[in-house]
């Protein structure tokens, strides 16, 4: 049978065994898949605080994107996988207990849902999430094959799990990534009270100044420059030339805002592919 000659996407609910409870998954899977005997390079793609899995394709049209790149040869063919996160930043949450109540009161709206959307993230994400697909679909599991990225919440996300685990991605995504450090602190169940060791191994920043000295891990790096977290990505970039890590790094006008991330999101997909 003929292959739908536009993209589908797919969407899943699995049992996290790190999480305890069913998460949901939305999966881009690009024209005709399936009709070559091949294995097609995958990108993890992970949501903004607030948002859910289906942010890249109700908000950006990831897939109407990706169907004319393809179409066009542009792009090779690839699978595209975008996790349910919550308000976890995709991370391990340090937990170190507490009442968190009145720090939640003080910004209801943003924090909604906050105090239930963490907990073991990472390992649902890198067990469980990547698990699954490769399992129940045909997509690389070498590390040139695989890549991650994220905007907001995600994009630090994506940072941490591939500065901490380089071997299992090829490439990494950081797209406007909402950074925290001494003076803008984040929220104290998932990255630590007081604990710097804590918080260290969930900052971006001091993890690049950790990585490989010219690391081979492909890493680009962008923000707007009136974004409120501009400098902060520029403190990253300033870790990984320490680092000598080769990277792009853009900073250039814009706002954290879908406006930005739509204007860019061909060059991003242009990224991930280059080291096809």
């Amino acid at each position: 049978m003929m292959k739908p000659a536009t993209g589908q996407l797919v969407d899943h609910t699995i049992r996290s065994r790190a999480l305890v409870k069913p998460m949901r998954l939305r999966l881009y899977l690009p024209p005709r898949y399936g009709d070559l005997a091949i294995r097609y390079p995958v990108i993890y793609l992970l949501h903004p605080w607030g948002m859910d899995e289906c942010y890249f394709t109700e908000h950006l049209r990831l897939h109407d994107l990706a169907n004319r790149l393809i179409q066009a040869g542009t792009l090779p063919p690839f699978v595209a996988v975008m996790p349910q996160g919550d308000k976890s930043y995709f991370l391990n949450a340090e937990d170190p207990g507490g009442d968190f109540s009145m720090m939640v009161r003080l910004d209801p709206g943003f924090f909604e849902g906050a105090l239930d959307g963490y907990g073991d993230y990472g390992d649902y994400l890198l067990q469980d999430v990547i698990g699954f697909v490769e399992r129940g679909f045909e997509v690389r599991s070498d590390r040139t094959g695989r890549v991650i990225a994220g905007i907001s919440m995600g994009a630090a996300g994506a940072a941490v799990q591939a500065f901490t685990h380089p071997d299992l991605f090829g490439a990494v995504g950081i797209h406007s990534p909402a950074l925290f450090d001494e003076t803008r602190l984040g929220p104290p169940w998932i990255f630590g009270l007081g604990d710097p060791a804590a918080f260290a191994a969930r900052d971006p920043v001091q993890l690049a100044a950790q990585l490989l000295m010219r690391s081979s891990l492909s890493v680009y790096l962008d923000c707007g420059q009136q974004d409120e977290f501009d400098e902060p990505t520029a403190e990253l970039h300033r870790a990984l030339v320490d680092r000598d890590v080769q990277h792009t790094y853009i900073s250039r006008p814009g706002h954290h805002s879908i406006d930005y991330w739509l204007a860019h999101l061909a060059e991003y997909l242009g990224f991930y592919a280059a080291g096809w």
